[in-house]
């Protein structure tokens, strides 16, 4: 955390930084920016910290600072292209870091992150070519060898797969545990290419294990985090406050755990031009929810009382339009898949009491697998264990069952099993319900369903005796399982 002088101009980002008051630090930040001081180098100091608390339309403008300040120093713009990145601004990415490939074409970091751009604009051919150089000067490069595995498809007498399982034997205890869980993960996808499910279940068994030595989950921390939301969200508390927030019926939400398809949604349903989407990383409803403090009744209620022009629940509201606006422009709907909905699901509900809320629920033993079985690139420390998945699953519904009490009218209830068995009907009817364009949003499923697919219904069948711990932690979790 920094310590800033008396005098530091950093000093009230710094004391937000200290309260964790997300709202405060954004508004630090921005004044900042209007102040017109020179930071030099110190803006990479502001940027580390927005990275954190999501404000990515802020965190675009200080890297902005950052590269016309410190130009000669290529961090900068590494920095400015990971910032267009987490807005999903991935072509002004692109072309932030080319000049920097094109200085030093051999460089594996860059041709790290470039490959990952390319990745996620769908260039698998140009990402592949990266992923190679970068590997060309370290065999053991696990992020280059998962960037590799995403952007092809694996074949028997590959030699691609017999360097990975190479490396893999090679990765010994100087390598971290962090690694060698990412070269696992890539193994696993390279033999469910092949159809060997049983060895790719036993490589993501061995991945999620190794992963989890680098990121432990504090559970009894997230499961005391529910216990005061629900504590506080209840029909005494939202009826009391029905008639305050902002009414704008233009964020749909997309509540749904990992491997639900919530991005793959997103991205269908603002398939039209004056429709946007929200990355799935996004944390601008969290950070716009500051001034209801940790979300006790206690602190919500000092803020409901506090003296303001208007209603808190009222202000939080115009404060998520407004950064989302700042990110998508004047669009008439936007779609969010943010991955904290369904902690935020009771403020939403208050706050815009116009907004919709889309649930996707999958079958419970292909969610866990299909969760263990991906490394997720935002922290997602709950992912590598079955009993961290379970509990965390039960979780999540509790809260979602709670936001559907309190909210019903507001809520689609959506199969993943229907999504991908039925696209196209199942698209329209939620794009119905959403208020944009039904023909426009079939056509867009209808040519990307093969991504959805990549992840079928029935996906725990190829885990054999690997899901049997998932099978273990989802009934001790309180599941019932057919």
């Amino acid at each position: 955390m920094l310590q800033p002088a008396h005098d530091d101009p950093l000093a009230a980002l710094s004391r937000a930084v200290a309260r964790e008051d997300l709202q405060g630090v954004s508004h630090a930040a921005r004044a900042l920016l209007r102040s017109g001081g020179r930071l030099g180098s110190r803006w990479s100091e502001v940027a580390g910290i927005l990275n954190e608390t999501g404000d990515v339309a802020c965190l675009i403008d200080v890297c902005k600072k950052l590269t016309e300040e410190v130009p000669s120093d290529p961090q900068s713009f590494v920095w400015l292209a990971s910032a267009y990145t987490q807005g999903g601004a991935h072509r002004s990415a692109l072309q932030t870091l080319q000049p920097l490939l094109a200085a030093s074409p051999r460089d594996p970091g860059l041709n790290r992150r470039v490959g990952r751009i390319l990745l996620d604009m769908g260039l698998n051919n140009e990402a592949q070519v990266l992923f190679r150089t970068a590997l060309g000067a370290d065999s053991l490069d696990a992020l280059a060898w998962e960037g590799l595995a995403k952007a092809r498809t694996f074949t028997r007498e590959d030699d691609d797969l017999a360097a990975l399982e190479q490396a893999r034997v090679s990765a010994n205890e100087a390598v971290s545990a962090r690694d060698r869980g990412i070269l696992s993960y890539a193994l696993a996808k390279a033999y469910d290419d092949l159809g060997e499910y049983e060895l790719a279940a036993r490589r993501v068994t061995e991945a999620a294990a190794f992963y989890r030595m680098a990121a432990p989950f504090n559970m009894d921390q997230h499961r005391e985090g529910v216990r005061r939301i629900l504590e506080v969200y209840d029909a005494g508390f939202t009826g009391a406050n029905e008639e305050a927030g902002l009414i704008d019926s233009r964020p749909v939400f997309i509540m749904a755990p990992p491997a639900c398809g919530a991005s793959w949604l997103a991205g269908i349903l603002s398939s039209e031009n004056d429709v946007g989407a929200l990355q799935r990383s996004n944390a601008l409803f969290w950070m716009s929810a500051s001034p209801l403090g940790d979300q006790t009744r206690d602190h919500i209620q000092a803020a409901l009382s506090a003296p303001r022009e208007d209603n808190v629940l009222t202000g939080v509201g115009m404060s998520y339009l407004g950064y989302a606006r700042e990110l998508l422009g004047d669009v008439r709907r936007w779609i969010d898949p943010t991955s904290l909905g369904e902690m935020a699901g009771g403020a939403i509900g208050l706050c815009l009491p116009a907004a919709r809320f889309v649930r996707i629920r999958r079958e419970p033993l292909d969610q866990a697998w299909a969760i263990l079985k991906t490394r997720f690139l935002r922290a997602r420390f709950w992912t590598y264990h079955p009993d961290d998945i379970a509990q965390t699953l039960a979780l999540h519904n509790q809260l979602m069952d709670r936001w559907e009490a309190l909210f019903p009218d507001r809520i689609l209830n959506v199969a993943y099993e229907d999504l991908a068995n039925d696209t196209e009907n199942e698209v329209r009817r939620i794009a119905f319900f959403a208020g944009v364009d039904a023909d426009e949003a079939a056509r867009a499923a209808d040519a990307a369903r093969p991504r959805l697919l990549a992840d079928p219904p029935g996906v725990h069948e190829r885990a054999g005796s690997r899901i049997t711990p998932v099978r273990e932690a989802l009934t001790r979790a309180g599941f019932t399982l057919s």
